[in-house]
């Protein structure tokens, strides 16, 4: 099939938050319920963050998702207040965007209205209570479970964005894998590679209308935990060892 033929429906960024306090391994003593189990970007975190919205300052998302945890709408919020005139205004909150496992079971996560205050330009993602919680607890989830949260979100998405929408989702490393798993049409349990997601790290998938994509195949990974946005401020990110 000739390229002319390619119908784009959506362009899909996922997108990891910025460094956090959690990232550096240092304990959490002394922390509060939240900002242990919801804890903040450092000062690179948020340089990171800054860096990542100038990077889309000249490129317009029709939507900005983000989980209800305070590190992804701190970063979606850097998004948010650069972009153009004719890009996203609000940050989407969607709660099955949560980091697997990432909380106490005991710990509820901060209220629609609580997050608001903190964060004026999010929404929540329709379909969901703005009295319920805005974050899912999945400890001891399994794979197959969490790729389940990964399609129900992505079909989300792709049911309201098409005709060459352009959408951005910041979330976490771990779930971000299963997002990426999910986009692509992997197993995760049959999968022996990690895609990997550094702080601000984006990958862009295509979603193609069916039966228009290159080489008869419609969906394309364009790139992959791209850090260009960040490699004049920090030129060896992404080449050391980093794990995190």
């Amino acid at each position: 099939m000739s390229d002319a033929a390619n119908v784009i429906e959506l362009e899909l960024y996922i997108i990891r938050h910025g460094q956090t306090y959690g990232n550096l391994g240092k304990a959490m003593e002394g922390f509060s319920d939240l900002d242990r189990n919801d804890v903040l970007l450092t000062d690179k975190g948020q340089h990171q963050a800054e860096k990542l919205g100038e990077r889309f300052s000249n490129y317009p998302f029709d939507a900005v998702y983000a989980s209800g945890l305070r590190r992804a709408m701190q970063t979606a919020t850097e998004i948010i207040k650069r972009q153009p005139e004719n890009g996203a205004e609000n940050i989407i909150v969607h709660p099955l965007l949560s980091e697997v496992g990432g909380v106490e079971e005991e710990y509820s996560g901060l209220t629609f209205t609580q997050a608001e205050k903190m964060f004026p330009s999010i929404t929540l993602a329709e379909g969901f209570d703005r009295n319920g919680r805005i974050i899912s607890f999945t400890k001891g989830w399994s794979d197959k479970e969490q790729l389940a949260r990964a399609e129900n979100v992505l079909s989300h998405i792709r049911s309201r964005y098409k005709n060459g929408a352009r959408v951005a989702v910041v979330a976490h490393a771990a779930f971000n894998t299963f997002l990426f798993h999910s986009a692509l049409g992997l197993d995760p349990e049959k999968v022996i590679f990690d895609p990997h997601f550094l702080n601000t790290g984006v990958t862009k998938i295509v979603f193609f209308r069916e039966g228009t994509g290159r080489y008869n195949i419609d969906v394309q990974l364009v790139y992959q935990n791209d850090l260009s946005h960040l490699y004049a401020d920090y030129p060896d990110y992404g080449l050391e060892p980093c794990y995190f």
